[in-house]
């Protein structure tokens, strides 16, 4: 349905690391203590009625070096059949709510559970946005296993990788200890981590 970015450059051995659904307060401070500690940027897909609740949470994911993506405002389940009309609305809702709260507006869009159609394409060009998806996904919300979830992120990994992680609704122990994990394995297999809008450039 239109331009759908979900993997980087093959030819240079970097990948991003994305996180969905949050900001969480009971999980994200955790996961950027841990981030911070590795040195690692990140892109957050942020929810925008999740970022009103936590104003400065979403403040500082953006003061500590993340990319702040626009994940829609309410993450509904019927997002996908929104009117071009309708969805514009919610995409800039969470545009404002951003500018207002972290001082900048996202130029990254990703669709709720990844759906899209034409109306998807037409909202992100009136707002300016890339479409973001990814070619690795965790399935990080069906297990609580982080070696598992880590070894079927590294079974589907390659050179350019989007890899899609959650920090909103997922227990704090388990997103930091699969996030460590996955860090430790992408280091042993000289992959290096780029922010999601410089491995897209």
């Amino acid at each position: 349905f239109g331009p759908y970015h979900c993997h980087g450059p093959r030819d240079r051995r970097c990948v991003a690391l994305t996180f969905d659904d949050g900001p969480d307060p009971a999980t994200t401070p955790a996961l950027l203590e841990l981030l911070a500690r590795h040195r690692v940027e990140a892109a957050f897909f942020v929810v925008g009625a999740r970022a009103a609740a936590a104003p400065e949470l979403t403040a500082a994911i953006h003061e500590q070096g993340h990319l702040l993506g626009n994940h829609s405002y309410e993450h509904g389940n019927l997002t996908n059949f929104y009117s071009t009309r309708r969805l514009v609305a919610e995409l800039d809702r969470t545009q404002q709510l951003l500018q207002r709260t972290a001082g900048s507006a996202p130029r990254h869009y990703r669709p709720p559970i990844g759906l899209s159609n034409p109306n998807t394409f037409a909202a992100a060009r009136a707002l300016g946005l890339t479409v973001v998806g990814w070619d690795v996904r965790s399935l990080d919300t069906q297990s609580r296993d982080p070696a598992a979830i880590v070894a079927r992120i590294e079974r589907r990994l390659r050179p350019g990788s989007i890899v899609l992680l959650h920090d909103g609704g997922l227990p704090a122990p388990q997103v930091c200890a699969t996030v460590e994990l996955l860090l430790q394995r992408l280091r042993a297999r000289d992959f290096a981590i780029e922010r999601l809008d410089r491995l897209l450039a």
